[in-house]
């Protein structure tokens, strides 16, 4: 009897954990419905964050890279899509998947450059880059823009559907989180995802065991700026105007607080501290300027702000939401025993 019960525990767990993701999803359904359009273009904004931060995630969390280039990757993709929409006429979502493979050929060239630099060396250059493609897009005003931005950038469609309003680019952008999500949670329990883990554990225990961390590195940063291109391209589609300023080094600042709040362990982590972040960030723009009665002070207090929140995750959250999470359930299962 003892033996059934042991048999089917793992089965019973597995339905009441797919059960909360049904709810999850359903709730996420329901909410566009419930809120007004300002909430639900934020929830939008949201999950073009989150594709972003997937890729940080996983950088940072299984690969032991702290990259600080996401947000140049980011506008990549973003201009990438607009420019080819704006000057040559091409379909969004050809720019789309054009700027998800420009970033991804970036990242493999940085990346090769790169491939003998570690930890803050690494850092370093990224950071690097993302300053001279904020440059780039300045300075090139006759196909960016420059300062003053791009706009006109064309929606996304279906056919003679085009895909209009906040709510309809909820679901499709939410569409495309969970699908991301999932794939990259399939990477990282896959084979390759656990060599991924040990080069993290021990880069040199790694190469004694014939793992090619190089490689691995070079592919886990590929792979995250493909996320991210994808997420810029979402981005010029849905805002159809886009600016320099927003792909700057604070952005990518932004996108490591998300993934090192929500916590490093756990993909999903990438999720919550999305939506903790920019729901702090929003927040912060209502409610500062009318504390502090001045208007300018926002941006400043922003930046102090976040410097500071980054801190007190290193030194009280190291591990993020989740990892909190995680081990208050493994503390339940040892006293559990």
């Amino acid at each position: 009897m003892e033996r059934i019960v042991q048999v089917h525990k793992p089965a019973a767990i597995g339905m009441k954990r797919w059960g909360w993701l049904l709810l999850g999803v359903i709730g996420a359904a329901a909410l566009p419905l419930l809120v007004n359009s300002y909430l639900t273009s934020v929830l939008v904004i949201i999950g073009i964050y989150c594709i972003t931060t997937v890729g940080v995630s996983l950088l940072m969390g299984f690969a032991g890279l702290v990259s600080l280039a996401q947000a140049a990757f980011w506008g990549v993709g973003a201009y990438a899509t607009g420019v080819m929409a704006v000057s040559f006429g091409i379909s969004p979502w050809l720019g789309i998947v054009l700027g998800m493979l420009l970033s991804g050929l970036l990242a493999f060239g940085l990346g090769w450059i790169t491939r003998n630099l570690n930890g803050h060396y690494f850092s370093l250059a990224t950071l690097g880059f993302g300053i001279v493609l904020n440059i780039v897009l300045i300075e090139e005003s006759d196909w960016t823009g420059g300062s003053s931005g791009l706009s006109g950038i064309p929606g996304l469609s279906f056919g003679s559907m085009s895909l209009s309003g906040d709510t309809a680019w909820y679901y499709f952008v939410w569409a495309i989180v969970l699908l991301c999500l999932f794939l990259c949670r399939n990477l990282v329990h896959s084979g390759w995802g656990r060599n991924l883990r040990s080069m993290h554990a021990s880069q040199a225990a790694s190469e004694s065991m014939g793992i090619h961390t190089g490689r691995y590195r070079l592919q886990a940063f590929v792979i995250s700026a493909l996320f991210a291109g994808l997420s810029g391209g979402l981005y010029a589609c849905y805002m159809s105007f886009i600016s320099p300023a927003v792909f700057n080094f604070d952005m990518s600042i932004k996108f490591v607080i998300m993934a090192v709040l929500g916590g490093l362990v756990s993909i999903w982590g990438s999720l919550v501290g999305v939506v903790v972040v920019t729901l702090l960030v929003e927040a912060l723009r209502q409610y500062v300027p009318v504390i502090l009665q001045d208007s300018s002070s926002g941006g400043a207090i922003e930046v102090i702000f976040f410097g500071v929140l980054l801190v007190a995750i290193m030194v009280y959250l190291p591990n993020g939401i989740m990892g909190m999470f995680q081990k208050r359930k493994s503390n339940m299962r040892v006293n559990a025993k």
